[in-house]
């Protein structure tokens, strides 16, 4: 009979919290924010910080494949994605009427504009009507940038989690 027990993978947990919390920070601070500019540089370098977080906590017996980077970053990508999409809702404040008031007002005045230029003036309207409506409805705003968010930060993530991978595999 074998007495010896399979060595257990670390948990994600942490690692995946932190990762994603330093993409909200990232996408969040002002200023800082402008890293994701050069392709989302932030959240991959968080996925990356994620990943080195996560291979720490590995014995050194242990193998660290680029699959476990790949997980890391795009659970943190996940985690990433949601804070983010939370904190840019409550601070923009989306529910609030001034909100609603000021987008709806920028949007007629976009709305004019492209009228003036338009060939088709019919579609323009159709066009106002929907986003009028759309722009109305805060919290399907809130869910249409959450889905965004989430296939951003995962797919950046993941390939933040790879290049991490590649960087601390053993």
């Amino acid at each position: 009979m074998n007495d010896f027990s399979p060595a257990q993978k670390p948990g994600m947990l942490m690692p995946v919290l932190i990762g994603g919390s330093a993409m909200t920070v990232t996408s969040i601070v002002p200023v800082l924010n402008l890293i994701n500019c050069a392709c989302c540089a932030g959240i991959m370098g968080a996925a990356v910080l994620g990943v080195w977080f996560y291979k720490k906590s590995f014995p050194p017996d242990m193998s660290f494949t680029v699959g476990h980077g790949a997980a890391v970053g795009a659970l943190s990508g996940v985690v990433g994605g949601i804070l983010t999409s939370i904190l840019q809702f409550l601070i923009l404040g989306f529910g609030s009427s001034d909100f609603t008031f000021q987008l709806e007002r920028q949007l007629d005045e976009a709305f004019s504009d492209a009228q003036m230029q338009a060939t088709d003036p019919a579609a323009v309207d159709a066009a106002r009507d929907i986003v009028m409506q759309l722009a109305a409805q805060p919290m399907l705003l809130f869910l249409i940038g959450l889905l965004f968010a989430l296939v951003m930060y995962v797919g950046f993530g993941a390939l933040g989690g790879v290049i991490g991978g590649n960087i601390f595999k053993t």
